[in-house]
This record gives C-alpha cells, sequence and structure tokens, in this order.
C-alpha cells in the first residue's frame, strides 16, 4: 500500500475532457461555481457567464492540492474571437485559498469576490501579459443574504513583480499556455502562444503560496458584448502533489430513502448529464434500472416486498461509469424498542461578513453532522429550507432553465453536506418556501393562481415559479417519500407529496402545509397585507384576520381527519410532520412588522427585549385561525405529536384550540443556521405558560430557545441560536424525549449543554393517551 501511495504522489495528474460529451457536469474531479455557469462543449470546458454582477467565476479542482514545490497548466482563450477584448477580462487560476484545516468543500465555493483565505489569482490578460493579484483582501459591505455586485480592478490588487519580461500579444488575442510554477520561495507566471509556443509573457514574484491551499479555474467576464467567457483545456497539477481521491464527486451525488411497510423507495441525485441516461440499483442480487428525468436529474426506485427485518447494503451507478456510491438500507426497528428521530431544518451557509473560512461560511455544517452522526438516529427529518434561494450566490436567473440549475447547484450543496448521514439512514425530507424560491409562500393550491394587480406575484397566492420548477423540487426532494395518498396535482399542475408512512412502531403523518393555504393578501383585503403582515391601520389580526380561507385545504384535511383514527397493528405513536407550527411565536418590538428580525438586539443570556409584543406572522400557521383550529382537532384525535421547523427559533408548547392546554404538543426545532432571527420575550410576561400569540390563539409555552450572546465564536452563527432537535421515542414506558442541542454543543455532550429548558420528557404518550410532560405547571410561570 505504501508502494502504490508513493506510485500515486509522483505521477501528475492529467486532466482533458476528449471523452465527456457536452453537459453542465464537468467531472467528479471540479466543483463549479455556479453549476449554470461552466459547461463542456466540444471537448473542452467553457465559463458561459460574462455578466458584471457575476464576475470571478470558478471551477475548483477537489482531488489534488499542491504542497511547496509544483507545476501547473492550462491552455486557455476567450470563445468568442470575433468581439473587442475587454480591459477587465482575464482567465487563468485560482491558487492557495483555503488551507489543510479548513474544509475542502468550504474553500471549494470560492467565487466572484475576495475575502480572507481567498488566495491568489494568476492568470493572463486580455492583452496576454500574466499577472498575480491578491484574492484575500476583503471588499468589505457585503451583505446577509448573497455577494453580489461588480469587482473592480482594485479590489484585487496586482501583486508588483519581481521580473517580469515579453511583450504580450502581437496584434489579436490567440489561445496560451498558461502555466504557474513555484520553486523554492519563487513563483513564476508565464503564457506562451500555444499554437507556436512562443513565450508571450512571465513575470516572477517573490512569494511563496502556503502548502495545501485549492487550485481552481478562473474566468473573469469576456470580450466586450460576448455572450461566454473563456474556454479551458489540458489541464494538469504536477510535483509535490497530494492527492485526494476520495473527494471525487459525482456522478451519484446524494440518497435519499424510506421504508415503508415493504415498499422500499429511493430518490439517487445525479448532476445535469448528456442525453438520456439511466441508474442502476445493486443490492443483495438485485439490479434494478430507473430513467433518470432530465430536469430534476433523480432517478427514483420503488422496491415491492422489501425486507427490512436486517440491513441491506446497497450500492448505485450511473450506467456506464464505473463509479458507484455505497450505503446501507437499515434494519427497521422493532416495534417494541426505542428509536431516536434526528429533526432539522432552514440549512443557511452564509449570513455576511465575507470570509472563505468558518468564520464567514457555515458549509458544510461539519459540526452538526457529526452531533448527529454521534447519536445514530434511526430517523432523519428535514423539515424545509433545504436550500435558500439566494444564499451566499443571488437567486435571480436568466430563464427557467437556469433557475433549475441554479437550484440545483444548491441542492448539490446540502446533498454534498449531509450525504454522509442520508446514504446510510432513511430520511424524510419535505420543501419549504425557500425551496421553492419564495420568501413566503401562500401556494393556494385550490384555485389557479393568477398575478393581482397592487400586489406582488408572492402576495397574490401561487407558486411564482412555474410547475416544472416546483416538481424538479418535488422530485429532489420528497419522491423518495412513500406515495402521495392523493396524487392528483394541485390546481396549477403542481405536484403533491402529503402521505403517511409508518415505521418503527410509528405512524407519520407528512404534510405541505403551504401549498394549499390561502394568501393573506387576498383572503383578508380589508388587512393591508404586506409579506403576511397586516398593516391597515387600526387593524387588529387577533379579531380581524379570520376568515374561511384554505390553511392545509380540503385534501389534506381530509386525510389528517382518516389518518387520526386510523390504528394500525403494531404502531404505538402518532407524529405530524409539516413546516410550521400552528402558531406565530415571535415577539416584535411594539409597533413594527417583519423585516426587522435581521436587525434584532441579541441580549446577553439573562436579559430580555424591553417592549416586545406577540406578532401576527401569517407566514406562520396561526392564521387562518379557525382552518388552524379544525387541523389542530384532527392532531387531537390522534394525540399526535407535531414536529416541525421554518421559525428560526427552537420551541415547545401546547396548542390551546377552546382552552389552554385542550391542544396536543409542538415541537418546532432550532435552525442549522439562519439570517433572521426570531426570539419569543413578551414584556411584562414569563416566556413559558399560558400565552395568546399575535393571532389571538392561546398556547402554552413550554421552552424556548431565544437567541442571546453566546460566548461562542463566529458569534454571526451561534448568537442566532441555531441548533437541530432529537426526540427518543421509547414505546415500552410510552414515553418521547425531547431535546434541542445548540449547535456548538460536541457530539454526545452532556444534557446540561442543551438549550436551557430541555430535554423534557413526555409520558402516558401515544393511543388513547394525553401526553403528561416532565415540567410541572409551577416551572412555567
Amino acid at each position: 500500500m505504501l508502494a502504490l501511495t508513493l506510485l500515486l504522489i509522483a505521477q501528475p495528474i492529467a486532466i482533458d475532457w476528449n471523452e465527456t460529451p457536452n453537459q453542465y457536469w464537468i467531472g467528479q474531479d471540479w466543483h463549479a461555481n455556479r453549476l449554470q455557469d461552466w459547461t463542456v462543449q466540444n471537448n473542452r470546458v467553457i465559463c458561459t457567464e460574462v455578466s458584471k454582477r457575476l464576475p470571478m467565476r470558478t471551477l475548483h479542482l477537489l482531488t489534488a492540492r499542491p504542497n511547496t514545490d509544483f507545476t501547473v497548466q492550462v491552455t486557455t482563450g476567450t470563445v468568442d474571437k470575433t468581439n473587442k477584448p475587454n480591459s477587465n477580462s482575464w482567465s487563468g487560476f485560482l491558487l492557495g485559498a483555503g488551507s489543510n484545516e479548513i474544509d475542502y468543500r468550504l474553500t471549494a465555493l470560492t467565487c466572484h469576490l475576495p475575502a480572507t483565505n481567498g488566495g491568489y489569482i494568476a492568470g493572463v490578460d486580455h492583452e496576454g501579459f500574466v499577472f498575480l493579484r491578491d484574492n484575500s483582501i476583503s471588499v468589505g459591505g457585503t451583505s446577509q443574504w448573497s455577494i453580489g455586485g461588480k469587482l473592480q480592478p482594485k479590489d484585487v490588487p496586482l501583486i508588483a513583480a519581481a521580473t517580469s519580461t515579453g511583450t504580450g500579444f502581437a496584434t489579436e488575442p490567440v489561445p496560451v499556455l498558461l502555466e504557474v510554477s513555484q520553486t523554492g520561495s519563487s513563483l513564476t507566471i508565464s503564457a506562451t502562444d500555444a499554437s507556436t509556443t512562443e513565450l508571450l509573457s512571465q513575470a516572477t514574484y517573490d512569494i511563496t503560496l502556503q502548502a495545501g491551499g485549492a487550485v481552481a479555474l478562473v474566468s473573469h467576464l469576456g470580450p466586450m458584448g460576448s455572450e461566454a467567457g473563456h474556454w479551458f483545456d489540458d489541464f494538469s497539477l504536477s510535483g509535490d502533489v497530494t492527492y485526494f481521491p476520495e473527494r471525487k464527486f459525482g456522478p451519484v451525488l446524494n440518497t435519499l430513502y424510506t421504508v415503508n411497510g415493504e415498499v422500499m423507495k429511493m430518490t439517487v441525485q445525479f448532476p445535469p448529464l448528456h442525453g438520456n441516461p439511466t441508474a442502476i440499483l445493486q443490492f443483495a442480487d438485485h439490479v434494478e434500472r430507473s430513467q433518470i428525468d432530465s430536469t430534476s436529474w433523480t432517478a427514483t426506485f420503488s422496491i415491492p416486498l422489501w425486507n427490512a427485518s436486517s440491513e441491506t447494503p446497497f450500492e448505485v451507478f450511473l450506467e456506464g461509469n464505473p463509479y458507484g456510491y455505497k450505503g446501507i438500507i437499515r434494519k427497521e426497528p422493532p416495534n417494541d424498542e426505542p428509536m431516536t428521530v434526528a429533526a432539522l431544518t432552514c440549512h443557511k451557509t452564509y449570513t455576511g461578513n465575507l470570509q472563505w473560512n468558518e468564520n464567514g461560511i457555515w458549509f458544510p455544517q461539519a459540526d452538526i453532522v457529526k452531533a448527529v452522526q454521534a447519536k445514530d438516529a434511526d430517523l432523519l427529518y428535514f423539515s424545509g429550507d433545504q436550500i435558500y434561494e439566494g444564499d451566499l450566490t443571488p437567486a435571480l436567473q436568466k430563464n427557467e432553465d437556469a433557475y433549475i440549475l441554479d437550484y440545483l447547484y444548491k441542492w448539490t450543496h446540502w446533498c454534498w453536506a449531509f450525504g454522509e448521514l442520508t446514504r446510510n439512514t432513511p430520511c424524510i425530507v419535505i420543501p419549504d418556501d425557500h425551496d421553492v424560491y419564495h420568501g413566503n409562500l401562500w401556494g393556494a393550491g385550490e384555485r389557479n393562481a393568477q398575478k393581482v394587480d397592487g400586489l406582488t406575484a408572492q402576495d397574490s397566492g401561487g407558486y411564482i415559479m412555474e410547475p416544472r420548477f416546483v416538481n424538479a423540487v418535488h422530485r429532489t426532494q420528497t419522491s423518495h417519500l412513500p406515495d402521495p395518498v392523493d396524487p392528483a396535482l394541485d390546481a396549477q399542475g403542481n405536484t403533491v407529496y402529503f402521505t403517511r408512512m409508518r415505521y418503527g412502531g410509528l405512524d407519520i403523518a407528512i404534510l405541505g402545509d403551504r401549498q394549499f393555504k390561502e394568501s393573506p393578501a387576498i383572503a383578508v383585503p380589508d388587512g393591508g397585507v404586506r409579506n403576511g403582515w397586516f398593516k391597515a391601520e387600526g387593524f387588529d389580526p387577533k379579531v380581524n384576520a379570520d376568515c374561511d380561507a384554505p390553511l392545509l385545504g380540503s385534501r389534506q384535511e381530509q386525510f389528517l381527519d382518516d389518518w387520526s383514527t386510523d390504528w394500525q397493528e403494531g404502531d404505538w405513536m402518532k407524529f405530524l410532520f409539516s413546516q410550521s407550527p400552528f402558531m406565530s411565536l415571535q415577539t416584535l418590538p411594539e409597533g413594527t412588522f417583519g423585516g426587522h428580525q435581521v436587525g434584532l438586539t441579541i441580549y446577553p443570556e439573562g436579559e430580555s427585549a424591553p417592549n416586545d409584543e406577540p406578532a401576527a406572522d401569517a407566514d406562520s400557521n396561526g392564521w387562518p385561525q379557525s382552518a388552524r383550529n379544525r387541523a389542530l382537532r384532527s392532531i387531537k384525535q390522534a394525540n399526535a405529536f407535531h414536529v416541525c421547523g421554518d421559525q428560526h427559533l427552537g420551541s415547545l408548547a401546547q396548542y390551546g384550540i377552546d382552552e389552554y392546554g385542550d391542544g396536543t404538543y409542538v415541537f418546532c426545532t432550532p435552525a442549522i443556521a439562519n439570517t433572521w432571527p426570531r426570539r419569543w420575550m413578551p414584556q411584562g410576561k414569563p416566556i413559558t405558560g399560558n400565552h395568546v400569540d399575535g393571532f389571538g390563539n392561546k398556547v402554552t409555552v413550554l421552552a424556548v430557545s431565544n437567541p442571546h450572546i453566546s460566548g461562542h465564536k463566529p458569534a454571526a452563527l451561534h448568537d442566532r441560536a441555531p441548533g437541530w432537535g432529537l426526540l427518543l421515542c421509547d414505546p415500552e414506558s410510552n414515553s418521547i424525549t425531547v431535546n434541542a442541542w445548540p449547535r456548538w454543543a460536541a457530539p454526545n455532550a452532556p444534557d446540561s449543554d442543551q438549550y436551557h429548558g430541555w430535554p423534557v420528557t413526555f409520558t402516558q404518550i401515544g393511543k388513547n393517551m394525553p401526553a403528561v410532560p416532565s415540567i410541572s405547571p409551577d416551572e412555567l410561570q
């Protein structure tokens, strides 16, 4: 093995695209920023993005890092040979970004703007002169949502060369062989004519790149008026190089699976490929094939007569490609034994103060992944906002195809972060508003919603994106769930996914609680509603906001009612999984509305906001109240425990329908990470106990993970109260223990490290047994 390792290290890495068909996926050695910005065309890589608002597109090498002495080469040129050269356009390498201590997946996102750990740009400009620019000095002023804006030459300052020679292009630009070589404390960049081998330009620099930094291709803008930037071919890296073959990513990017009775369903995620490819699933002595959908780039398998009494290793392939992706279909926990459910929500990767390290980018969420792995949960549940449409890179795209590719780019990051969990554990995933490129979603799925004059498309109700986009999102996230109980499309042509899953003694109803919900701006025109907030003067949402408008919609209400009384043999507990709680558990400073959360003061532990009052946010399912209460009566009939997310505020509460304490319980999990912190700090009242929310709904609060100054770094992450949830379900004692773990807690940390008020154990829970929490009424005062 040692000899083989040395042999691998001694060999240069050489990559061309002579055997790669025209497609967006560049290959398993690369990560593109963004997916839609790069493509293989005619056996070379092309950058197709030239907008000034989207500068410095990068294509990161994943599988090798140079150390001390090395040489990296690529042939490059402009795609458009006819348009006038752009004086602020260049191609080349990003070198030295990240480090051995920074997760390579985080570094692979480096693009667009310089910032700490951004490395250097070594390239050739529009006149054929080589250069070295510093990409590690922050330009400042980056937003809390996306990085954006033009890149000025001064933002990536030139580094003075120790020596330089050459006259550049004689007349017109020509393809060049660009080479960067580091020897000792000297870095040499040279550009030669790719056809004649004539030296065009060369410069040396008294600089040494740190060992273990990344290598990426870079295309910055393009010729004047061109629709494409630069092309690249014949890449090579040699010298003192460390190889990481385990970092290959693709062609299988992720698997999601569930087991429900005797049916195992699996979704396999691929990148955008050429033609009409097929996926292959191998397990035991079975070989199954499935056509890959050419919009979502997923393959779905449904295997009947599944034997869940033992674990089953599997491997999936792209037909014709030797690189498999392995995982394990777990043994289903027996109905009479304990099982655990890990619940996560809101996967934000960036919240401002750009740095290309863990102080500015939360991806790939390795701390949470390790903590969940340590608990070895039997079931995973992601309740929505697996992606945010404008997270790190902007949401606005050129057309529907580009929007789909942008979604797949961001969804790929979720797959990359959580794939080590989902390949070995059954996983329920449901999309929320941001997954379908909404800030808030009122799906209005019972009508053919159209844009209304005077309202935004979002406030008009219905999905902004066309069904082709929405259904692609649904396929990526939900096609592995048990088949929908009522598979008819909604009135806009979108697929549905509300369903039932029985696993390990748990009977789980899975809802899409926004798909049929009406827009409050449509349902309550007198409320002056904007983005879910009632802004009409003198309008009281507690009194005036209720109306006969859909929340779950008639189809899901019927399903919930039928499910609530249908107990199957072996099931001891019912759960409801949906996106958002049936309450608006948040407060804001008196007189303010939504939009202020991002600027809320974060108080020290033990301090509270001085003048907060309950907020009426129709993004929550506290509205409409009548439909909310109908749903809660069905949930009460089932004696079901509700688990959800979305709110960026961990909470544990008991619903009140007619009176306090007459409903079941709800656990809203903390966010993985968030930009918009929410809090529950009602002025002059204890945080826990009996309360009325902003819509007048009764709720008994047991615990809340309010954001406070945590003392953990980075503060921009930890002071917004991120974390995750874990439910321990024990049929022998008829109990559920609810845990809310802060993100900073180490794997298998003691319970004392949980958010204040947790863990809470509910006993006497299950069929015909109202739950009894381990918190006494006196503790809620």
